[in-house]
């Protein structure tokens, strides 16, 4: 029987990717390593900065380099893939559009879990990067989901990407409780949820010693959705059904 294979495009960054697979080991019901779903997993941190790029279009454009590695991705055997950044959706479509497997929309994935818990009409905390911020791509699929958006302020944007450059990417040490502070701050403001909306913050998430019920990392409901679906197609003899 032919089982699955999920196309990873990863480096962007690095740990998240890595983080990212152990959460699909870990989220796979499995007794033996043959049960576990095969992943094909391109790691290319060369790809440009994508908050660089969607703040000043001067920048090296990712999109050429995201689009090539989702069709190796595919031509190596990837039955679907799914992209371990959450400010690579800004490109989205003309990844989806590089290939004939479908890709998995974390943004989309994310707003349809959280409207699901909280219902229309709920606010939404986003924590994420200043491109993903000022693209308003995911505010547009909370809006399309019946959910309100609030970001940080100009002060708490600078303190999270602080964490997710100066930290996280960098490869130095972070403060959880600086993290879980800016959740807090946007939770006290009014928000029903708080999106962890960055997978370097996903990165950080992971590793905290308590995890509020309102607070959601859009990794962790992506691998979620992939090992959905690695179960759902290995049922149906590999057919993918998204």
């Amino acid at each position: 029987m032919h089982k699955p294979v999920l196309g990873i495009l990863g480096g962007v960054g690095p740990l998240a990717t890595a983080y990212f697979m152990e959460l699909l080991i870990k989220k796979t019901p499995a007794r033996t390593d043959q049960d576990h779903m095969p992943m094909i997993v391109f790691n290319d941190p060369q790809i440009p900065d994508r908050t660089a790029y969607i703040l000043d279009h001067s920048k090296p454009n990712p999109r050429p380099e995201m689009a090539k590695v989702a069709r190796w991705l595919q031509e190596a055997g990837a039955d679907y893939i799914a992209i371990a950044c959450n400010t690579a959706h800004y490109f989205y479509d003309d990844i989806n559009e590089a290939v004939e497997v479908p890709v998995v929309n974390i943004m989309e994935e994310t707003a349809r879990s959280i409207a699901a818990r909280f219902g229309e009409g709920a606010t939404v905390g986003l924590l994420a990067t200043e491109g993903t911020v000022e693209s308003g791509v995911f505010q547009g699929y909370f809006e399309r989901m019946g959910l309100e958006t609030m970001v940080p302020d100009a002060e708490g944007q600078k303190r999270v990407s602080h964490l997710i450059y100066d930290c996280v990417k960098a490869n130095q040490p972070y403060d959880e409780e600086e993290f879980l502070e800016e959740a807090y701050r946007l939770r006290d403001a009014g928000c029903d949820a708080v999106v962890v909306g960055c997978t370097e913050l996903s990165v950080i998430y992971q590793e905290l010693s308590r995890h509020p019920k309102w607070l959601f990392d859009s990794l962790d409901i992506l691998a979620d959705r992939c090992v959905k679906i690695y179960l759902s197609a290995r049922a149906a003899g590999g057919q993918i059904e998204m």
